[in-house]
């Protein structure tokens, strides 16, 4: 059957279809299902794919046809397990092209799942919405849609609408394309950022009103019985939206204003569902009864006042709104309630895993565990996140695990399971209650984030239940499955007075087969912040905890002793694992254990929204082997929809070391490798001294100061609306950070645009302090000015600690006092991207100061290499390549080379006595320099096109010269041009 000839038999027989008597169902089996079959859709899993898998989930036909608001879409068409748009039904006497409420309906469900698009279709018409906006009482029908099609279009149009929301489109990833513009309105404003004002608004509501009757409440008391009301409003209310309560219960009690019968309620359902969600007594013992925070709230709820649909409010977008808001808590400030950050959270937001990542890692490691395991096996097993927040992954492992034993089931034992549609079944309640209990497993040093887990799985185990589906009383108690503790640190390790402080879990001889998650990533020196009682123990307990740590690395080690033998571990952490100086140990650890079976990279993809934080995938498998797989995903897109081979690197953990890791994908080994022989080190070529930072003052605000005027002896300067002098002699030509033209650049000397105050003198190539005495007599203007900012530059922490306290203008570190002041030397920028390596020949002095400052690299009297030809090779794109593999990578492809990342470039080395490879060596530094020369020209003939247009058509054609020089100079044959593929992935922002 064709799209013409579904178009024939409705056009043949119209009004019979249109009249009221035809209904969804007929219309479903007549003409939807079939539409969508020729869209490529497998509407009913005839190719038999995995539950978790399914292409389309479809609702049983007529449920909840009586009731609008606990309705679900009729189809949900997913990739892989993420729901990628909504299907609404409707009869054809439905006037769907007119008629608003239906849109509003549709345009709900998606909005509520995130959803960039739905579609709302009784065949006559079929229409797409955009969801990303909220939807209003007033919204009329064309509000929100992007397409309106008629039947009698169908035939013509057929092909763009199979681009729109045809299978092909969906998995190729040409939908998200297409849809694209609107996925960046979801990120500006969506369900997520609407429901936790709410929340944070009725938290406010109620914190203040239940301050009011209870003034000698502490603030733990009241953030815990404020989020238990609101759990259980929630809870009742996303029960009516699925049947499994009264439609409106809730909204009659608001209108009416009946505190009692809302006690009533909390009470029937406190015996109900049996899960101490309502064990929290609401009486007016606590809140008034003539508070009306609770109807607020309450009202809130429903349509118009929200948005939202919660029959298809997933638990996993309950999840992360969840996570979102406990970054916050309730204080009481001046007698009255406010929301603050934690303090943990102060200098950083709180960021939710994506929903594809977390499952992604649960199909490399608890599909992998369950792999050939029959029910009864994986009934026995335990699965957990020793840092579960929320409950992200706990949830999404819930869900697969009921998948997976419903694909079990189907072939081993019915009675386990329920019919729910064509070739569709879920696990009855039982049953999904026995995995709960029975697989699920968290720990959280949150009190909040471990209530706000509990009541999203529970809520997870009532999803696609009703009230003829679940028994009394309905929920278990989660107190054995959840914890509150932390999970790094047992009783037994801690001192009886710091125990309630830092709440140690103790797991006892329990060991998992699987932990997932995404561990906190938390410096040594934010530990040391917020937590100061638990540093010292991470440092003694942890053989990851190497001088400078992550709390992610201790996570790692905690998991890794909590597996059982061939277990599995995935976790989402920082990339730079395998790079930075603090992983050393980390590295150690998993190069010995010999356990890790895969890394996915990242890149320069960012998957949490407003954060730079690069990541990659970290699976474990605790049995030992050779080697592991890596591979780097370059098109986020492309990973997603898993529409192209995954062409992993087996690295053999032989060939990894302590200081780096290099991770390399296997058609780029050889290059890289081929690279390595021909070069040295740059450190061990020029000398590791001659790779260093530059000064410290630690106050540059005080030390650097533009010129305002100068004469022969001072230079003239204005701080704080005053102007100041200092003698020229204390001074040295300094480069401050700028941009455009003056900026640091390969084909630009250095112009130094600033000075320092310097307060040392070179005596015969030895750097001497000047003391107090020396610069009051000698220096009187530079001393009257340091003196007025004494007390700030007192503040300092210099080190080493100074031998008298006259020595309080001193720089707060030595180094580099002697190394700026040379006659020519190549400055970098730490944190950059290429034609970051700029000659001086000024002696200019620049600043250290982590990725914000700078590192510089001086060539001995002797060495025979030319320093322009060291400037052509880092800048290259083979320097930029390694600097990739080896230093850390930041957004808009920024690498940070810092002196441990220079040291380890290669320099391809130079037989001097060979006359090709002197000559090679000479032409690539002449080269280099007449680039900087013609770049000189180009600057100072800004304006006057007819000299600059063939100037920078000269430059082009000698910069391909040096390209082709250099490429000679490798000699890697056809494999040099694996290297722009790789390093042009950085260049995304």
């Amino acid at each position: 059957m064709g799209i013409n000839d579904l178009v024939n038999r409705f056009e043949a027989e119209r009004t019979r279809f249109i009249s009221s008597a035809y209904n969804e169902t007929q219309l479903r089996t007549d003409f939807l299902d079939p539409l969508f079959k020729l869209l490529g859709w497998d509407i009913i899993n005839e190719q038999g794919k995995p539950t978790n898998e399914r292409e389309v989930l479809v609702e049983e036909g007529l449920r909840g046809e009586s009731n609008e608001n606990t309705k679900k879409p009729d189809y949900t068409f997913r990739l892989f397990a993420d729901r990628k748009f909504f299907v609404e039904a409707k009869k054809p006497s439905v006037k769907i092209e007119i008629d608003s409420e239906p849109a509003k309906q549709v345009r709900r469900y998606g909005f509520t799942a995130k959803l960039k698009i739905s579609v709302l279709t009784n065949f006559e018409y079929l229409a797409i919405y955009d969801c990303s906006q909220v939807v209003e009482e007033l919204d009329n029908v064309q509000k929100g849609r992007l397409k309106l099609y008629h039947y009698k279009d169908f035939e013509e149009k057929f092909e763009e609408i199979k681009s729109l929301i045809g299978k092909e489109s969906v998995y190729s990833g040409e939908f998200d394309a297409e849809w694209g513009n609107i996925e960046n309105q979801i990120q500006k404003f969506n369900i997520d950022d609407l429901f936790i004002k709410q929340i944070n608004d009725w938290r406010l509501w109620l914190g203040n009103e239940i301050y009011l009757k209870n003034p000698e409440i502490n603030e733990f008391q009241l953030n815990d019985i404020v989020q238990s009301y609101i759990n259980g409003i929630v809870f009742l209310r996303v029960c009516e939206d699925r049947n499994i309560e009264i439609y409106k219960t809730l909204f009659n009690l608001a209108d009416n204003e009946s505190f009692e019968a809302l006690i009533q309620v909390f009470r029937n359902a406190d015996s109900k569902y049996n899960a101490g969600l309502f064990s929290q007594p609401l009486s007016d013992e606590i809140i008034s009864n003539e508070s009306d925070a609770f109807w607020q709230i309450i009202k809130q709820l429903y349509f118009p006042e929200s948005s939202y649909s919660f029959a298809v409010l997933s638990s996993d977008i309950l999840g992360h709104i969840y996570e979102i808001f406990l970054g916050d808590q309730l204080k009481i400030q001046n007698s009255t309630i406010v929301l603050k950050k934690k303090p943990e959270n102060e200098d950083r937001d709180v960021v939710t895993t994506p929903t594809f990542i977390v499952r992604d890692i649960l199909a490399e490691t608890i599909q992998k565990y369950c792999e050939g395991k029959s029910a009864e096996e994986i009934l026995n097993s335990k699965f957990a996140d020793i840092a579960c927040g929320s409950g992200a992954f706990l949830l999404e492992t819930f869900q697969l695990l009921q998948d997976i034993l419903t694909d079990l089931y189907i072939e081993s034992d019915t009675t386990k399971i329920i019919q729910i549609g064509i070739n569709n079944y879920k696990l009855k309640f039982e049953v999904k209650k026995q995995v709960l209990l029975q697989c699920i497993f968290g720990v959280d040093k949150d009190f909040n984030a471990v209530e706000a887990c509990k009541f999203g799985l529970l809520l997870k185990l009532l999803e696609n239940e009703d009230r003829a589906s679940i028994p009394i009383p309905a929920l278990p108690s989660l107190v054995d499955n959840i914890y509150f503790g932390n999970s790094l640190i047992s009783t037994d390790q801690t001192d009886v007075e710091n125990r309630e402080l830092i709440n140690p879990f103790d797991f006892g001889d329990v060991k998992y087969d699987v932990i997932v998650g995404n561990p906190p990533y938390l410096a040594t020196e934010h530990i040391k912040k917020f937590t100061p009682t638990e540093l010292p123990l991470y440092k003694s307990l942890y053989a990851t905890s190497y001088k400078q740590f992550d709390k992610y690395f201790l996570f790692i080690e905690r998991a890794i002793n909590l597996l059982k033998p061939n277990g599995y571990l995935g976790f989402i952490i920082p990339s730079k694992f395998s790079k930075l100086g603090a992983g050393k140990k980390l590295r150690e650890l998993l190069s010995e254990e010999k356990i890790v079976e895969k890394i996915v990279s990242f890149g320069a993809n960012q998957l949490f929204q407003d954060k730079s934080t690069y990541t990659c995938l970290l699976i474990l498998n605790k049995i030992e082997r050779e080697s592991l797989q890596y591979y780097e995903v370059r098109n986020l897109n492309d990973w997603k929809t898993k529409n192209h081979e995954i062409d992993y690197s087996s690295i053999n953990f032989s060939n990894l070391n302590e200081d780096t890791w290099e991770l390399l994908p296997n058609n780029l080994r050889t290059v890289f490798n081929s690279i390595k022989i021909q070069s040295e080190e740059l450190g061990n070529l020029i000398g590791n001294e001659n790779i260093y930072n530059g000064i410290q003052t630690s106050n540059n605000r005080i030390y650097v100061h533009y010129v305002s005027n100068e004469d022969e002896n001072y230079f003239y300067f204005n701080l704080d609306e005053t102007e100041w002098k200092v003698e020229k002699e204390l001074t040295r030509p300094y480069f401050k950070t700028t941009s455009g033209i003056d900026n640091l650049n390969t084909y630009r000397f250095l112009k130094p645009n600033s000075f320092v105050i310097y307060p040392y003198r070179n005596d015969n190539g030895r750097i001497n302090f000047v003391d107090i005495n020396t610069l009051q007599t000698n220096y009187p203007e530079t001393f009257r000015y340091l003196n007025h900012y004494k007390s700030l530059l007192e503040e300092r922490d210099l080190k080493p600690v100074p031998e008298n306290e006259n020595e309080w203008y001193r720089y707060g570190r030595h180094q580099s006092l002697d190394k700026c002041d040379v006659p020519v030397k190549i400055i970098v920028g730490v944190l950059s991207q290429g034609n970051k390596y700029a000659v001086d020949n000024q002696r200019t002095f620049i600043s250290s100061g982590g990725t914000a400052g700078y590192c510089m690299i001086t060539l001995s009297e002797n060495s025979p290499y030319s320093i322009f030809y060291i400037q052509a090779l880092l800048n290259s794109k083979y320097g930029e390549w390694f600097a990739s593999i080896y230093g850390e990578i930041f957004r808009g492809g920024y690498i940070a080379r810092g002196t441990k990342v220079l040291k380890r470039l290669p320099i391809r080395k130079i037989k001097f006595d060979d006359d090709i490879d002197r000559i090679l060596h000479n032409n690539i530094s002449d080269k280099q320099q007449y680039l900087i020369d013609l770049q000189g020209r180009i600057d100072s003939n800004v304006g006057n096109n007819r000299i600059l247009v063939p100037l920078r058509r000269e430059f082009e054609q000698r910069k391909n010269e040096l390209d082709i020089l250099l490429k000679e100079l490798f000699n890697l044959g056809e494999d040099d041009h694996l290297i722009p593929q790789i390093t042009d992935i950085y260049a995304t922002d």
